[in-house]
């Protein structure tokens, strides 16, 4: 596509509610996926030391309350309301984020070490812990990193397991756990059966 040729520069850093995100220091750009319609968010001020590598819209980009996050490596978030003019850049005293995403109308972030985080954007955002248990069938084996599926009213943290035998040979199993809020701390509980749902 034409866009994807002019803008190489830039990096991919995401999809969510019909758009890729994409970004480099101190421009960004939404595709829609489907037309190739593109929005331009402001500028980003940049000093150059930093790397934005995250972005999702947390709602259509049509809606009154659409914003944009990018986060950096520079321990900070940017966030930009639609429509508006500027970003505001927000500090981080979590680990580098990895997901951002919205259940049961709450904004939550996974961050590097698996830790899941409460956001809250107003009277100003701020960025919250949720303490969670790991369940024993957690620990076992080599691991990529996880991800979160929110599936209808559940949580899902969807896991890989690597094992390695006396041969070398390497066998792979994916594990699904639920999160529990109801108990304090809540905790990860195993899914054996995904019923009618599947993942991709």
């Amino acid at each position: 596509p034409r866009y994807l040729r002019v803008r190489r520069h830039m990096r991919y850093l995401g999809c969510s509610y019909g758009y890729l995100i994409f970004s480099d220091l101190e421009q960004c750009l939404l595709v829609d996926v489907y037309s190739g319609a593109t929005v331009r968010p402001p500028g980003l001020k940049s000093n150059g030391n930093h790397e934005i590598y995250y972005g999702i819209l947390v709602a259509p980009i049509n809606s009154p309350n659409s914003h944009l996050f990018l986060c950096s490596t520079r321990s900070c978030m940017f966030q930009w309301q639609v429509g508006t003019s500027s970003w505001v850049e927000h500090p981080l005293d979590c680990g580098r984020i990895l997901q951002i995403f919205l259940f049961k109308g709450e904004m939550f972030a996974m961050d590097f070490h698996d830790r899941l985080h409460r956001i809250r954007l107003a009277p100003q955002i701020t960025m919250q812990e949720v303490p969670v248990v790991r369940g024993e069938d957690m620990v076992a084996g080599l691991k990529v990193k996880p991800w979160l599926v929110v599936c209808g009213d559940t949580l899902l943290l969807v896991e890989l397991s690597v094992s390695r035998n006396a041969f070398f040979d390497y066998s792979a199993t994916f594990k699904a756990f639920r999160l529990n809020l109801s108990v304090e701390p809540a905790k990860w509980v195993k899914v054996d059966n995904l019923e009618n749902n599947a993942l991709f």
